[in-house]
This record gives structure tokens, C-alpha cells and sequence, in this order.
């Protein structure tokens, strides 16, 4: 998915590499990438489960951790480090949360290093039906919107790409409100690749 987004984008000197679910191999692989490549992206591991070694495995690597965790829905255990001028990002392993992570966080740094235009566009609409958000997080919803209104769609579960394979947009649903009715102006962040 990541491979398809990146060409779209006309970057094409990508190298994708498999690593192991071990922290030597983890580590071995980071360096070498980050000896190769200005910009690394690694998908899984990123969490704070008995395989999940990116955090441990990137400080090994001289990696400066400059944040690990936000609040929202998917995409909770992001990563984003540094070493000299090469950038890191740790994207979570389910399919919905690594795509909502790369649009929302990714797609604007790698379009700044490349002095691209942004492609990123945020349009304001009302809800075309109520939605109740569980805990306190920012939600970013795949949804569809139209010319009149924005609609979340099913299968929004981090680990569903169904709904992405639909959507047109995210919708991003702050921190603090839980309930959200139809009709109410929410953020609409447009998916334009």
C-alpha cells in the first residue's frame, strides 16, 4: 500500500526490506536503512507487546525518539525520531492504522524534504448522521463526503482496509467531545492520492 501511496506521490526510489520480529535483526536493518535512505518508515512493532521492537530497536540504532504515542484513533503507538538530518517514523502494524498515520503525519513531511506542493486539503461540512466516539481520543473516521455533507462509513476497526478502500476522506472528530450529531461542522481531511 505504502509502495502504490509513494509513487503516486512521484517517489520512487523506495527499497522495502522484511525484518524479523527480533531486536537484532530489527536493528541491523534500521541501520542499514538509515545508511541508505534520508527518510525510514516502519510498519509493526511499534506497540508495547512482547514482539513490538521498534522503540528499543531505533534508540539502539542512535535514533532520537522525538515523540512515541498520541492520543487518537487508530494509529495510538506512532513513532517519529530522528538521526542527524534522517527521519524516522514508526507507523503501527494494522492496515487502517498505518494508512491513517501516513496521510495524516507522513505525507506532509515527505512533500516539505522533496519541496513539493502540499497536497493536503481540509475542508469544513456537517455530518450527514450522528456518531458517538468511545474514550478520549481524536478519532480520524474514513468517511465519503459530498458536495453537501460528510458520512463515516462501517468498518472502522484498525485492522478493516474495506472502509478504505471506499473512503474519500478522514474525518477528524477532536480529543475531548464523544457525541457528535448530524448536522454538526466537523474537520474533513481529504485523501487526494
Amino acid at each position: 500500500m505504502l509502495t502504490a501511496i509513494l509513487q503516486q506521490l512521484h517517489m520512487n526510489n523506495i527499497t522495502v526490506v522484511k525484518a524479523a520480529d527480533d531486536l537484532v535483526t530489527l536493528q541491523t536493518v534500521l541501520e542499514n536503512a538509515l545508511q541508505n535512505s534520508d527518510v525510514v518508515l516502519l510498519t509493526g512493532g511499534v506497540s508495547v507487546g512482547d514482539y513490538d521492537f521498534v522503540v528499543e530497536g531505533a534508540a539502539r540504532s542512535g535514533v532520537t525518539q522525538l515523540f512515541h504515542k498520541i492520543k487518537q484513533k487508530p494509529g495510538k503507538p506512532f513513532f517519529f525520531g530522528k538521526k542527524e538530518n534522517k527521519l524516522v517514523f514508526g507507523l503501527p502494524g494494522n492496515p487502517s492504522s498505518v494508512l491513517t498515520c501516513f496521510y495524516e503525519y507522513v505525507i506532509d513531511a515527505l512533500e516539505k524534504i522533496a519541496q513539493q506542493k502540499s497536497s493536503s486539503k481540509t475542508i469544513y461540512l456537517p455530518l450527514a448522521k450522528d456518531y458517538n466516539k468511545k474514550g478520549i481520543f481524536t478519532n480520524f473516521l474514513k468517511g465519503i463526503y459530498t458536495d453537501k455533507d460528510v458520512s463515516p462509513l462501517d468498518a472502522q476497526d484498525s485492522f478493516r482496509l474495506s472502509s478504505f478502500a471506499k473512503a474519500n476522506c478522514l474525518i477528524c472528530l477532536g480529543e475531548e467531545e464523544k457525541q457528535y450529531k448530524a448536522g454538526e461542522i466537523v474537520a474533513v481531511h481529504l485523501i487526494t492520492i
